[in-house]
């Protein structure tokens, strides 16, 4: 019912009770009552009256509003795009790209060498001393849980490293940063040179009191020298296959990984919770030729908790349970159904190790030249602490319909209070807007195991 229809019953219903008060007044003192309501007109004719009825009306157009269900916007994904050069001499160079495929102006800054390194000193030695940590409430990971006061110094840290970024790097110039802020779109696309892919771009702070852009944009990278495989097509139908590959070392001496094994059975519980949605499937390949097998079955995501190594070459891969690495570039090379995401949850050698090998950067084109629609990693080694939970939070979001950089952004979300580093270490290789799952499908009733 409209405004006006409410109006019309509330000016009915008065006239109503006037009519009852009437009948029940003996006749002799209906003259009284007629004064009195006299009176009342003549009251209200007074201007004052006009500011009262005012201030009521709006008090009440508050509460009306305030009561009134908000209808949730059509969700619109929209991509902006960055593009990030490191020019000779000694130069980065910004280019903002506008909506229709042209270039807004340059920006050429001075690089800073110095800088660069100790910002990424600084993330480095904070990495270090976050791995003994372990995320608040998991008794699985090894190490101690930290302390309130060692999150929030940490998370100060990182920002402190973050603005580093956009004073040291970028300048510090307020056009930039306002051109960054004003983009439209909620999805943002980095395409970073690889030479400029070891730098943390997604914890970077444009300002004082500031907020990370990955907080502002859910963000994901590309590598300007690779040519970008074909957007990949989301299931529209039928649950999202997942291959889970975790702790494949358990039984070798000293290379089993506990918080990869619980983070095998959160992916498998979240599958049976969902199974109209997700179907997790665990594999223990022993050797690279069994992975391959895998792979060619079609899953739509590969998931992979357990230690990374490199060939005689450095090209990245997996260790197998047999004790054999597993090449990256082989693995996927040919596949004639890629799948839509790798997600690898993997450590490495050392704290560093990744950093100074463009570990990440070369992983992500290891998948991505071979059709993989996306790739997500770490940029510094990882440790049991928070990766788990991660996993357990992108996921959760992930069968939902999210975005893969809007499951990412939840994820860390879910970690920036209990962990010091882990949420900070994660980066997305691909497209920011692409979807593992139709959200239509996912707009459908989960079907139970007994129905």
């Amino acid at each position: 019912m409209g405004a006006a229809g409410a109006a019309l019953l509330w000016v009915v219903a008065l006239l109503i009770a006037v009519w009852i008060v009437l009948r029940v007044v003996p006749y002799a003192d209906r003259a009284g009552v007629y004064r009195g309501v006299a009176s009342a007109f003549e009251a209200f004719l007074h201007p004052a009256s006009l500011v009262v009825l005012a201030a009521v009306g709006a008090a009440l157009a508050v509460v009306v509003r305030r009561r009134r269900p908000v209808r949730a916007r059509p969700s619109v994904t929209v991509t902006a795009d960055v593009h990030l050069r490191a020019e000779p001499p000694g130069r980065v160079t910004v280019v903002f790209s506008q909506g229709r495929g042209g270039l807004d102006r340059d920006f050429v800054f001075d690089r800073a060498p110095d800088h660069e390194r100790r910002i990424l000193a600084g993330f480095d030695a904070l990495a270090i001393r976050a791995a003994s940590f372990r995320e608040a409430g998991d008794p699985r990971a090894r190490g101690v849980r930290a302390t309130r006061e060692e999150i929030d110094d940490a998370r100060r840290e990182i920002r402190a490293l973050g603005l580093g970024i956009g004073e040291a790097l970028l300048g510090g110039s307020t056009e930039v940063r306002d051109r960054l802020l004003g983009l439209a779109g909620d999805h943002l696309l980095l395409r970073i040179q690889r030479e400029l892919a070891r730098i943390p771009w997604e914890l970077l702070v444009t300002h004082e009191g500031g907020r990370f852009l990955w907080q502002i944009f859910h963000t994901s990278r590309q590598i300007r020298e690779e040519v970008p495989a074909p957007p990949a097509t989301p299931r529209s139908s039928g649950a999202m296959r997942l291959l889970v590959l975790a702790d494949l070392e358990a039984d070798a001496p000293g290379r089993g990984l506990p918080a990869a094994e619980g983070e095998a059975h959160d992916l498998l519980e979240l599958s049976a919770r969902f199974p109209s949605r997700l179907r997790a499937i665990r594999k223990t390949p022993r050797s690279p030729g069994e992975l391959r097998t895998l792979v060619e079955q079609g899953f739509d995501v590969v998931h992979f908790a357990g230690h990374g190594h490199t060939g005689d070459r450095g090209e990245p891969g997996w260790v197998m349970a047999g004790g054999e690495t597993a090449l990256l570039d082989d693995v996927f090379d040919g596949v004639s159904a890629p799948p839509l995401l790798v997600f690898a949850n993997s450590c490495g050698a050392g704290p560093s190790a990744t950093m100074t090998a463009h570990g990440p950067t070369d992983a992500a084109r290891a998948t991505l030249r071979h059709g993989v629609g996306a790739y997500l990693g770490t940029l510094w080694a990882l440790h049991d602490g928070g990766s788990a939970a991660f996993a357990s939070s992108f996921y959760s979001r992930l069968v939902t319909g999210s975005t893969l950089a809007s499951a990412v952004t939840a994820a860390r979300e879910s970690l920036l209070g209990v962990h010091p580093f882990t949420w900070a270490n994660y980066v997305l290789y691909g497209d920011p807007a692409q979807r593992a799952l139709d959200p239509g499908a996912c707009a459908k009733r989960p079907r139970r195991s007994n129905d």
